[in-house]
């Protein structure tokens, strides 16, 4: 998961430095108000998807499900299903 998240940050630099460089010679394929448009948008869905993920795990996931709680104190064997 780490290195599909790393890649796809580097391409989103190398795409907005391309986006740059073509903006010094005075190209423009996508202005910069798109830009700063989508980027707002991406960076909401990623907090929406944090806080559902969060929301996720602190009210749906049970973390004592399928451990067998009569073995004691110490760690607990999963229970075969």
């Amino acid at each position: 998961m780490k290195k599909i998240i790393g890649i796809i940050i580097v391409l989103l630099v190398i795409a907005f430095l391309g986006i740059f460089g073509l903006r010094i010679w005075g190209i423009e394929i996508v202005s910069l108000q798109t830009i700063l448009k989508s980027s707002a948008t991406l960076i909401i869905l990623g907090v929406a998807i944090v806080i559902l993920i969060i929301c996720y795990g602190f009210y749906f996931k049970d973390p004592s499900k399928g451990y067998d709680r009569s073995v004691g104190n110490r760690a607990h064997p999963r229970i075969d299903q």
